[in-house]
């Protein structure tokens, strides 16, 4: 009887263990990479990318953050770049040649997306009186951590939205008043172009044994995607882009400490790079929403001053500035961290 019990209970044992591991397998964490599935929506993506690079446009484009809302006129130039200017302002507009995440897709962002998340089609949907295919990108856990609109039409880019782990939007992109054509293109411009010393791997490593930290990667879906080098005052700095094909970090880094003054200010205001991100400026250390919904940080560690720039949810941009060195000479900076981190809700 004994026996017949202790086999029972093993039986009993086993068949639990069974239902867990199949409960773990149907379950998966949101944090894994890849996420599992077929991504039949990327050659929609693939599509609009070319499609940035062949269409001259004019629009509105919208941003909605959660610091509010910006709108800016632009006209697009195959080959030549995207010209901007705030929407009403007399002010002369400028030209980006360099890729955002939150204006068009490249290849390096798109793989980065297809490697992080299962990127399927969905139903098409109408935005702003456009016929839009639909594409989202699903978590591990099949959440859905954004939402891209692609016109029908002419395959451009319309929208898109990146949501949080609890599936409220972060930040959102819309394109309206599309017409084809770039009549509305600026015969004086400014211009704004990434930098172009590129640092390859070897580059990388060799920087890294001299002291600098160039992580890989930040947090399980922010990985490296560019690396590149320029010279500020007659000192180095680096500017790295992580990104999950949704969102992107930027990290400067260069030797050096900051100003007294810089370690004790309390600002609520937004600074960070110059255009182009042509040199690090007044900062503050602690983590605060700045326009729309990006997100700067800035401090110094083991002989460098870093400065972050976020275009990701706040609780993304939080990780990205933890994932790096901490800060030192400054006791109470995690302490000014727990409270920038309050006020934007996300403890």
């Amino acid at each position: 009887m004994r026996r017949g019990g202790t086999r029972s209970a093993i039986s009993s044992l086993v068949v639990a263990l069974c239902v867990l591991l199949g409960s773990a397998a149907t379950h998966p964490d949101a944090s894994e990479v890849p996420a599992e599935g077929g991504d039949g929506g990327m050659t929609v993506l693939r599509g609009a990318a070319e499609a940035d690079g062949r269409v001259a446009y004019t629009a509105v484009r919208g941003l909605r953050g959660p610091q509010g809302t910006l709108a800016v006129r632009v006209v697009s130039r195959p080959g030549e770049g995207l010209a901007m200017a705030p929407l009403g302002a007399e002010e002369q507009p400028f030209v980006v040649r360099s890729s955002s995440a939150l204006e068009t897709l490249d290849e390096s962002l798109l793989a980065m997306l297809e490697h992080t998340y299962r990127v399927v089609e969905a139903e098409p949907e109408e935005l702003d009186g456009r016929s839009a295919k639909v594409v989202e990108a699903r978590r591990a856990d099949d959440t859905v951590a954004g939402r891209f609109w692609v016109d029908e039409a002419t395959d451009l880019l319309l929208g898109r939205d990146v949501y949080d782990p609890a599936g409220d939007p972060s930040f959102s992109s819309r394109l309206t008043e599309l017409r084809l054509g770039d009549r509305g293109w600026p015969e004086d411009t400014l211009g704004d172009e990434p930098w172009g010393d590129a640092l390859d791997h070897t580059e990388r490593e060799e920087l890294r044994s001299e002291g600098w930290t160039l992580p890989e990667h930040l947090t399980w879906n922010l990985r490296l995607v560019d690396a590149r080098s320029t010279h500020h005052e007659e000192h180095r700095v680096v500017h790295t882009v992580y990104s999950d094909g949704l969102s992107q970090i930027s990290v400067f880094a260069q030797r050096g400490k900051l100003g007294e003054e810089h370690l004790s200010a309390d600002q609520n205001g937004y600074v960070g790079t110059g255009t182009g991100g042509g040199g690090v400026t007044t900062g503050h250390e602690t983590i605060f929403g700045g326009d729309v919904g990006q997100y700067q940080s800035m401090w110094q560690a083991n002989g460098f001053v870093y400065t972050l720039l976020a275009d990701a949810p706040a609780d993304l941009a939080s990780s990205a500035v933890t994932a790096l060195p901490g800060p030192e000479g400054s006791s109470g900076f995690w302490s000014r961290v727990q409270r920038g981190l309050s006020r934007l809700g996300l403890v």
